[in-house]
C-alpha cells in the first residue's frame, strides 16, 4: 500500500480551474522569502546537551569536497567518543548518507554550510529531481553545483534577492527550520512553537512559522536556557541528529502514482512527483497532509476534483487542454 490510504465518500463544491500549469497555486508552495543576512560561525549546543569542543577554527571551509576524500563504510571515528551525537553519527552513517574523513574523524563540532547541509539532505532523501538554476556564485564545475539545482527542484533552499545561493556561508539554525519544515508533514501537529522561548523575538519573520513548526516536532528545540539562538550556525553533528529524526518519523514514499478513486491519500512525504492517473475515471481523489516534494501532475482527463488540505507542493499540472478538473484547498 502506498501512502496511508483510506476510502472516503462525498464531494465538495469546489473552484474550477482550467489552466495547464499552476505554479504557487497552493498557499503552502514555497517562496522566496529567504533573504537573509550572513550567517555567524559559531559553535552551537545542541538543546539540553553539551557539545565538548568550541574551537571553530575552520568553521569557513567546506568539508564534503571532489578533493576530500571520504570514508564510505561506518568506522569508530576518533573524535565521537563521548560526544553527544555519537549515537546519531553512527546511525547516520549506516544509512549512507553522511561519513568521515580519509584521517579517521567525523569533525562533529564543525559548522556546516548551505551547500554542505543541501548535500546531507539531499543524500538522505534520495532526491534526484534537479532544477535549472542561475546563481551567480553557483558555477557548474563546482563540487556542489547538482546539490543545489537538486536542492531547489525539491524546495528546501530558495535564493537571495541578489540572485546569489551563498554556498559557502555556514547555515543558522533559523535557516534549518526553514529548509527541514519543507521536508516534513505538520497536519495533526499542535504546540506554541518556540514563542515561549526568551529570544523568540530576534527570530526573524520569514523564519517564524517554520521555527514553530519544526519546534512542534522536536526536530530542532530550544536550548537549557530557553533560548532558540536563531543567528547560531549549525554543526555537523546538529545536522546529523536533525536529518537521522526527519528520516526516522516522516513517512517517505518516492515517486507516487495515483491509480483509484474515492479514497484519501494521507501523511506522507514523497520525493519527486505525484501522478493522478486516467485510472482515476470521473471519481474524486483527496490528499492530505502531504508534502510533495516535486510536482501534482494530473493525467486524468475525467476526474471530477482533486481536493488539497494541508498539502505543499512545488507545481500543479493539468494535463490536457479543456481538462475540467476542479482543484480544491
Amino acid at each position: 500500500m502506498i501512502f496511508k490510504r483510506i476510502a472516503i465518500l462525498g464531494l465538495c463544491i469546489g473552484l474550477s480551474i482550467n489552466s495547464f500549469v499552476y505554479a504557487g497555486v497552493l498557499d503552502s508552495i514555497m517562496d522566496d522569502s529567504e533573504a537573509v543576512e550572513d550567517s555567524n560561525t559559531g559553535d552551537t549546543i545542541d538543546e539540553d546537551l553539551n557539545t565538548g569542543d568550541t574551537s571553530q577554527e575552520e568553521s569557513g571551509k567546506e568539508n564534503i569536497t571532489e578533493d576530500t576524500e571520504i570514508l564510505s563504510t561506518p568506522v569508530n571515528f576518533s573524535d565521537i567518543e563521548g560526544h553527544w551525537a555519537k549515537n546519531w553519527i553512527n546511525k547516520a552513517v549506516g544509512l549512507g548518507f553522511v561519513s568521515g574523513y580519509d584521517d579517521g574523524t567525523f569533525k562533529p563540532d564543525r559548522t556546516i554550510t548551505r551547500a554542505e547541509f543541501s548535500k546531507l539532505l539531499n543524500g538522505a532523501l534520495k532526491t534526484e529531481k534537479k532544477s535549472s538554476i542561475g546563481f551567480t556564485d553557483v558555477k557548474n564545475s563546482e563540487w556542489f553545483y547538482d546539490e543545489v539545482r537538486k536542492s531547489i527542484a525539491a524546495g528546501f533552499f530558495s535564493g537571495y534577492e541578489n540572485n546569489t545561493f551563498r554556498p559557502n556561508n555556514p547555515i543558522k539554525r533559523e535557516e534549518v527550520a526553514k529548509v527541514v519544515s519543507s521536508a516534513m508533514t505538520t497536519g495533526g501537529v499542535d504546540g506554541e512553537g518556540a514563542t515561549l522561548l526568551s529570544d523568540y523575538g530576534t527570530v526573524q519573520e520569514w523564519a517564524k512559522p517554520s521555527v514553530n513548526a519544526v519546534y512542534n516536532k522536536g526536530y530542532i528545540l530550544g536550548y537549557p536556557d530557553k533560548t532558540y539562538r536563531p543567528s547560531k550556525a549549525l554543526t555537523r553533528a546538529e545536522a546529523v541528529k536533525i536529518i537521522y529524526e526527519i528520516i526516522e518519523n516522516e513517512n517517505i514514499e518516492y515517486g507516487i502514482n495515483i491509480t483509484n478513486y474515492d479514497e484519501l491519500y494521507t501523511s506522507t512525504v514523497v520525493v519527486g512527483d505525484i501522478n493522478i492517473l486516467e485510472s482515476v475515471g470521473t471519481g474524486n481523489v483527496y490528499l492530505k497532509n502531504v508534502v510533495v516534494l516535486g510536482d501534482i501532475i494530473i493525467h486524468a482527463t475525467k476526474v471530477n476534483m482533486v481536493q488539497l488540505t494541508d498539502v505543499t507542493a512545488r507545481n500543479i499540472v493539468v494535463k490536457g487542454e479543456n481538462n475540467p478538473v476542479k482543484i480544491v484547498k
